[in-house]
């Protein structure tokens, strides 16, 4: 039989034990209560997270995570939820490498348009580029910006244009392979177009302008933007960034355009150019250089950049995911990533009250 002093030892640890259990989980709670994820100052750093943090099912993660890092072409990926950094894991690089994101420049530069629309430097998105610049032929000048930002421009995809004398010349003398606002085509050449076109309307490049009035509201402040001869940044696929600044542009979108300083993007601009405005099929289409998946009913939309760079916006669950990986990566390592994302990541958290 165990003596009294036994029990009451026994029964002491385990109430503070299960006391000390209590206390640290109001503690964990507390912690993400105080996390404002909808009103981040994004000009600071990431807030570390943990993968057993509140809404997380930690054992799927582990378990979409280790699939993913045995992906060869990865070179690495973030993860924050709730306004917390919970993963940053690199295999090709560091938090301080500069990253060649591709395409996902154009999400950037469809940014920027936003901010000038925003501050009334351009009226808006309906505005004919044949009032901005100089072109003989009619069916072109009636491109408008719209048009360039939903690639339904007619203007066909050449990447060359970074080669030539004369950039934005090279493009607009190519025949237009649609009349404009009746189908689509993806087009990097479009995008650099609306590159020149940004130069034209601002007397700054997108880099100057991105760097003077956007960037620092984000804490951005080393990154490169390739220039084509004339001095317009490349709108198509020239942005190099860190994988926590790609974190830190979709977290603005996931804010509404917002940073703890004051509104940057307005909700207007965010929403209208992450809605589905092409569409493809029911559930999949695009917005003003975003790509847009319908998934359970919510949207997810996401920034993409040749061979498998991603910035992935899952405003239900306050998640923004970014990827970077090999220029020279297969399709199927893409295919098994996005799957490997969409199927499994996404559903490791939890989704957020409204």
């Amino acid at each position: 039989m165990k003596s009294p002093s036994i029990i009451l030892i026994i029964f002491s640890f385990m109430f503070f034990s299960c006391s000390d259990i209590t206390e640290h989980e109001e503690i964990v709670e507390k912690e993400e209560k105080i996390v404002d994820w909808k009103n981040l100052d994004l000009s600071k750093d990431w807030i570390a997270g943990s993968r057993n943090s509140i809404g997380v099912n930690s054992d799927n993660l582990a378990f979409g995570l280790s699939n993913i890092y045995q992906l060869l072409d990865l070179y690495s990926i973030g993860i924050v939820y709730r306004g917390k950094l919970i993963t940053e894991d690199y295999f090709v690089g560091n938090k301080e490498s500069l990253y060649q994101t591709y395409s996902v420049t154009k999400s950037v530069l469809s940014a920027l348009y936003g901010h000038i629309i925003d501050k009334n430097i351009l009226t808006d998105e309906s505005l004919k580029i044949g009032d901005i610049i100089t072109i003989e032929d009619e069916t072109k000048s009636s491109i408008t910006i719209n048009h360039l930002l939903t690639m339904t421009s007619g203007i066909g995809d050449d990447i060359s244009y970074i080669q030539k004398s004369n950039p934005i010349s090279y493009i607009l003398n190519k025949d237009l392979i649609f009349d404009p606002g009746t189908w689509w085509q993806y087009t990097s050449a479009g995008t650099h177009l609306l590159s020149g076109i940004f130069t034209k309307i601002t007397n700054q490049s997108a880099e100057e302008y991105a760097k003077q009035y956007v960037f620092p509201e984000l804490g951005i402040t080393n990154f490169l933007w390739q220039k084509d001869i004339s001095g317009n940044s490349n709108g198509g696929y020239g942005l190099q960034l860190r994988l926590r600044d790609m974190l830190k542009f979709g977290h603005l979108f996931l804010q509404d355009g917002k940073t703890a300083n004051g509104q940057i993007l307005s909700s207007k601009w965010t929403n209208r150019s992450t809605d589905k405005l092409v569409n493809f099929s029911s559930t999949f289409g695009y917005g003003y250089l975003w790509w847009i998946n319908i998934s359970n009913g919510q949207p997810i939309y996401y920034a993409v950049g040749y061979g498998g760079q991603y910035i992935i916006v899952d405003e239900s669950r306050a998640l923004v995911i970014a990827v970077t990986s090999s220029a020279g990566s297969s399709a199927q390592y893409r295919n098994q990533l996005l799957d490997l994302i969409f199927s499994n990541l996404i559903n490791s958290f939890d989704k957020v009250s409204s």
